[in-house]
């Protein structure tokens, strides 16, 4: 009985965060909707009228005054062609690991996860570093980087409510761990699913957003890259 009864309590857990939490988040993946751009329509051909002719000469006036050129302004350019182009990965049906992070649904590309583990009680300091990285674990052999990452992907009112971490998302060959609120589940995505990223966004971190299942799609190279290079420090 009692493990009929906890996928039961999960569920309703599920529900609650359903009703309550996409009033605080909504804005904020509506935000991060902001910066993916919609195709903008050229610009209208502005066409120019040819300069009228000029008057004929008054008979009483022996001389004409010059008419100066009519010069055409030519029509604005045509704006850049979108550059918000999927992945490789992304230009394919694809499978992604959603998690939370204070209430935010996070989602990592399959292709570019190493593996979940639980976050463990024994954390080795990492002096010298700042508040985002929370230390050294071991995990088969390795030492794993666990790092918050909510300072930089949550909207401020969501950074002070996050629970502690429970579980580590392992990116990067096992290198980084994104310490996460919880697991969930797998998600089949395809490409037209996802509203992708413009490089002019301000959020980088971003890949895309899915509305039908509200969250956000983390790039995982951009991630491990600026955190190898510190640049999230």
């Amino acid at each position: 009985m009692n493990q009929d009864a906890r996928p039961e309590r999960s569920e309703k857990q599920q529900r609650l965060l359903v009703v309550d939490e996409p009033k605080a988040l909504t804005a904020y993946l509506d935000d991060l909707l902001q910066e993916i751009a919609d195709v903008e329509p050229l610009p209208p051909v502005v066409e120019v009228s040819p300069p009228p002719p000029p008057p004929a000469p008054a008979p009483v006036k022996a001389t004409v005054t010059p008419i100066k050129p009519v010069v055409a302004t030519p029509p604005p350019p045509a704006p850049p062609p979108r550059q918000d182009v999927p992945p490789a990965w992304g230009q394919v049906p694809f499978q992604c690991l959603l998690f939370r992070l204070g209430g935010l649904a996070l989602a990592v590309p399959l292709v570019k996860l190493t593996g979940i583990m639980t976050m463990p009680r024994d954390i080795t300091p990492m002096p010298g570093h700042s508040p985002m990285f929370l230390g050294l674990v071991n995990h088969h052999g390795r030492k794993v980087k666990v790092v918050d990452i909510g300072a930089h992907v949550l909207p401020p009112d969501r950074q002070a409510q996050k629970p502690p971490p429970a579980n580590l998302i392992l990116i990067d060959e096992g290198r980084w761990g994104l310490a996460c609120d919880r697991v969930e589940e797998t998600l089949m995505l395809t490409p037209d699913l996802v509203r992708w990223r413009s490089p002019s966004g301000r959020r980088p971190w971003l890949s895309g957003t899915v509305i039908k299942h509200l969250c956000a799609i983390i790039d995982v190279d951009f991630l491990a890259r600026t955190l190898e290079q510190g640049d999230w420090g």
